[in-house]
Formats: C-alpha cells, structure tokens, sequence
C-alpha cells in the first residue's frame, strides 16, 4: 500500500513538469519562453539548464534552479520552489507552500483545488514529500535523504529529521508522525489526536490511532514493533494506562 502510494505521488508530480527548458521568465502572462509560463498576477521563474516554470491562477509564484528541475503553482496565493537537480515541485490549491532542495526529489503542496494552507517542505535527496489534500497540513523532511513523508487530512503533521530511509505518514484529524535520527523505519499516525514517533532507532515499526490521544513512542530501539490504538500511550512497549 505505502509502495502505491509513493508511485502515485512520483506519477503526479511527473505529470506536471512541463516540457524542458533553460532560463526564463514570466510575469502576468508576459515573458520570454524558454519553459516559463504565467497567467495574470502570477509568475514564473527558471534559473538553469532544463529548468521549468509554470503559475496558474491568481498571484501564484513559480521558482525552478539547478537543472532539469520544474516547479508548478495552481490554483491562488501558491507558492512552489524547486531547486537543485532533476527535482520537482508543486503547489495546488490555494495558500500552498511546496519547497525543495535537493536531487531527484517530488515535493507536493495540496494537490487538489479545495486544498487549503499545506506546507510541504525538503531539504535533501531521493525524497517524497506530500502535504494534502486537506486543510493546514504540514510535512517536513529535512537533511534527510531515501524517505516518503506524507501528511494529510486536517491539521495533521509529518516530521522527518537527520534519518534514511523511512516512511513517516500521518493522516486524519490533528495528527503527528515524527521520527528523528532514525533509518529503516515506519511511523505511522491516524484518526484523531493521535502521535507516532520513533527517535534515535533503527528498522522499527511505530503506529497510533485511530484513538483519539493514542501515542506511540519508540526511543532508541532497534527492530520493534510499538503501538497504541486506544487512548493511552505506549512508550518503548510499556503502555500507561
């Protein structure tokens, strides 16, 4: 499922890239080619070798540097950022935020028209990081390389810090998954209230929700499989209440 999932999100992005380009602009429907294109109160801004740009709406912003990278903004108020090499970014709906920095990486901000106020948020390479569809999303890899990090829903949070190859995904209602300093693991979260977090370990599994206020928290264990369904939390596999 998570494997499907990630191809999804790769299929999307690559969709979006426009055809290559090199350095160019375009402000307001007006600019000089080259794989930058706007619409009025927009713009679009390729810096680089194959680079792209496109902005769809009203005061969207495209910025795409390095080579072969493309950024795409649709919808209102988006903002989409990709820089590096062979990186992609976008930003649908309205109020987005899709920034990455780094190589060979997918990075999407809302993803459909209804979404609202997502943050979707790279720093390193071979990553895809999705915040939506739904409404004040926020996922976060940063100085992490080899990951899926993937929030959704309402309010909801995925966190990645300073790890390799991890999956980190909250989905729901004010949500969390966090995992830091860690390799090889699954930090999942879902339903309501609920928090997964693995720190500090390696090939571990750590699940919460549906809940409400379930928590499951791995910290520095190595292969072990920790989670909490009901309310209550479970810490290192000791459970309170």
């Amino acid at each position: 499922m998570l494997g499907a999932a990630a191809s999804g999100l790769a299929a999307a992005a690559l969709g979006a890239a426009g055809t290559a380009g090199a350095t160019c602009a375009s402000i307001s429907g007006i600019g000089n080619g080259g794989g930058c294109t706007s619409t009025p109160t927009s713009f679009a801004v390729g810096i680089g070798t194959g680079t792209t740009a496109t902005a769809s709406g009203l005061f969207n912003g495209a910025i795409a540097t390095g080579t072969n990278t493309s950024a795409t903004s649709v919808g209102a108020f988006n903002l989409a950022y990709a820089g590096g090499n062979n990186t992609k970014s976008s930003a649908v709906g309205n109020l987005n935020l899709a920034f990455s920095q780094g190589t060979s990486t997918i990075v999407t901000a809302g993803g459909t028209p209804a979404s609202i106020g997502n943050v979707a948020f790279n720093v390193g390479d071979s990553n895809i990081v999705n915040a939506g569809p739904g409404i004040g999303n926020l996922a976060l890899n940063v100085v992490s390389n080899n990951n899926i990090v993937d929030a959704s829903g309402t309010g909801s949070s995925a966190l990645n810090v300073l790890s390799t190859n991890n999956i980190v995904a909250a989905s729901g209602t004010f949500t969390n998954a966090t995992n830091v300093a860690s390799k090889n693991s699954i930090v999942a979260a879902n339903g309501a209230l609920s928090s997964a977090s693995n720190f500090f370990g390696d090939s571990n599994i750590v699940a919460a929700g549906p809940g409400p206020l379930a928590i499951a928290t791995a910290i520095n264990q190595t292969k072990q499989i920790i989670t909490r369904t009901t309310p209550g939390i479970n810490v290192n596999g000791n459970s309170f209440p």
